[in-house]
């Protein structure tokens, strides 16, 4: 029998602690222990992500990574697609409405922020597949009653050598030289054939037979999600993955059932797959999205959590801190009630002097040195400003004007005051604070009351806001505001936590009330898990990774006293185990 020396043509360390860093799969004896060792070998795994934005039926149709993906349409059969987040194509597909096979013929290039018109493909077809990337060619896949394969040179269609059986809804991925189409209707098919650019040739069979499968990866590193089968076209919850030569079936299953769903075409593992259509088949579409990883590491997905519950219900609040110990004040008119958060329960604290709500706040410390500024007491909008010491407020210099509805960043000594509402309307003014005085600072490019804020008084982020509700974020340097990406959508009374670099913003109303999360990196913004309870107006406190948000208003408008905590997405190295024998 072959040794380890033969087989990996290494020979197996003699060592006195595990190496660190040890790679997959490698070998050592611990001389310690006694134990010969082996470095963890890859699991599979799927974990929830944050939903899309709108259902969707998606028939395969996305392209992209795992960090970089992008869906377009979806409803009923659907158009090709091909390339990346920032260079893709779409052509053909169905209109709805139209009878099968019904088709648009047209072509459009997407560079990452708009959509052209260009050549149209040679006829009108749905249920269509694309495999490759836009800016070198892409090979297409027709319709399930024909073979015929087009290639896509970047401007216009030729025609390319046919494929051995007519097939649609089949797993697709793969490159122009080195593509794979498994499965597919009618009868739910478990063919598998391989193109090398120029023929097709018959693969090994899928295990499961299926149609309107989700496909990802490479030639030789392939994936294939759900689909469905009979009876009733049930969704399946199945992942296979294909190693170049044959199909295996993964130990890892998607957690919902999905057929017609999308995915990220140009990655196995860490792709996502996204929509589709639940069991039965003829369900309605819907919007979750879960994440495929193969590694050694473990990995948790980011998550919200419930958390203990104010005390007291909230509607519009002010909030800071971390998600250990966060503090919150008034939230109703004339309410000056404050709790104190410890991690896992609130507890009434002293009362502000000045009952009110929509007012900002920063903080230094949560529990020994906070500030509230600003806000509305029955109709009237307020200046006064009061810190907290962490044991009472107390009130100081009153703000340059009375400003409802602003936002806040920075900390007791170094505070921002960000927008808001004043007598003359929507406000673009932003004031400074020292622990003193405040000051004007600059003016945003955008007037607004009710953005989203977080960050320090010289790096500060203010995002969306109304009326009407807007999606623009602007960042503060301490002395001016920049226009930077927009926020994915107009979201308006949301909350945050974070810094320029790392920020998080949460929960709000597009409308309808929401509990999208997104990251901020401080250039460009990417989706996290949603939230259990929609609801806007709460407060928000902590981290990027590590953050609170506590009551605000429902969906129904109605105050409620829920608290839930976010945890970003971990990752541990697997650990080594001992080789045994039997």
């Amino acid at each position: 029998m072959a040794g380890y020396n033969e087989i990996r043509g290494l020979r197996v360390k003699y060592l006195s602690a595990d190496p660190a860093g040890a790679e997959d799969g490698q070998v050592w004896y611990n001389s310690t222990t006694g134990n010969l060792r082996v470095q963890g070998i890859g699991v599979a795994s799927t974990s929830s992500s944050a939903n899309m934005t709108n259902k969707r039926s998606l028939y395969g149709f996305g392209v992209g990574t795992g960090t970089a993906g992008l869906v377009v349409g979806g409803l009923d059969d659907s158009a090709g697609t091909a390339g990346t987040q920032t260079a893709a194509i779409a052509y053909c597909g169905r209109v709805p409405g139209s009878p099968a096979p019904g088709s648009p013929a047209e072509t459009y290039n997407y560079d990452g922020s708009s959509w052209t018109s260009g050549n149209s493909f040679p006829t009108g077809g749905n249920s269509m597949q694309g495999i490759g990337a836009v800016n070198t060619a892409v090979v297409s896949t027709q319709a399930y009653d024909s073979t015929a394969m087009h290639h896509w040179n970047g401007t216009s269609w030729t025609a390319a050598n046919a494929r051995n059986t007519a097939k649609g809804g089949q797993a697709a991925f793969g490159t122009q030289t080195a593509a794979v189409l498994a499965g597919g209707f009618p009868s739910e098919s478990n063919i598998t054939e391989v193109y090398n650019g120029t023929n097709w040739t018959s693969g090994n069979t899928m295990n499961t037979g299926r149609n309107q499968i989700a496909g990802s990866g490479t030639q030789t590193d392939g994936l294939a999600f759900g689909g469905d089968r009979p009876p009733s076209e049930a969704a399946q919850t199945t992942i296979e993955s294909w190693d170049g030569t044959s199909w295996a079936t993964s130990p890892a299953t998607l957690a919902t059932a999905r057929t017609r769903a999308g995915t990220g075409r140009n990655t196995a593992s860490g792709t996502w797959i996204a929509g589709g259509i639940g069991p039965g088949g003829g369900g309605e579409a819907f919007d979750a999205t879960e994440e495929f990883n193969f590694s050694t590491n473990t990995f948790t997905a980011a998550a919200w959590a419930s958390g203990g519950n104010t005390n007291t219900a909230l509607g519009t609040t002010a909030g800071n801190g971390l998600q250990t110990a966060a503090i919150i004040m008034g939230g109703a008119d004339t309410l000056n009630n404050s709790e104190l958060y410890n991690g896992s329960s609130w507890t009434a604290a002293p009362t502000l002097n000045t009952g009110r709500y929509g007012a900002g706040e920063a903080t230094q410390a949560a529990q020994t040195a906070a500030l509230l500024f600003g806000g509305v007491v029955t109709s009237t909008r307020k200046s006064e400003t009061e810190e907290w010491n962490g044991s009472s407020w107390s009130e100081v210099n009153d703000m340059p004007a009375d400003i409802s509805q602003l936002a806040g960043a920075g900390t007791q000594t170094a505070a921002l005051s960000i927008g808001g509402s004043t007598s003359g309307g929507n406000n673009a003014e932003s004031y400074e604070y020292d622990g003193t005085d405040w000051s004007a600072g600059g003016n945003m490019n955008t007037a607004r009351e009710r953005a989203a804020a977080f960050g320090t008084q010289t790096a500060a982020v203010a995002v969306g806001g109304s009326p009407p509700n807007v999606n623009n974020v602007e960042e503060y340097n301490g002395t001016a505001w920049t226009a930077v990406n927009v926020y994915p959508t107009n979201i308006t009374l949301a909350s945050a936590a974070g810094i320029l670099t790392a920020g998080l913003v949460f929960s709000g109303s597009i409308p309808p009330t929401t509990g999208n999360t997104n990251g901020y990196d401080g250039t460009s913004w990417s989706t996290r898990a949603s939230m259990a309870t929609a609801r806007q107006g709460g407060a928000g406190a902590g981290t990027s990774t590590s953050a609170l948000m506590a009551s605000g208003a429902n969906s129904g408008g109605t105050a409620v006293t829920t608290t839930e905590e976010f945890t970003g997405e971990t990752t541990a190295a697997a650990p080594a185990s001992n080789i045994t024998t039997s």
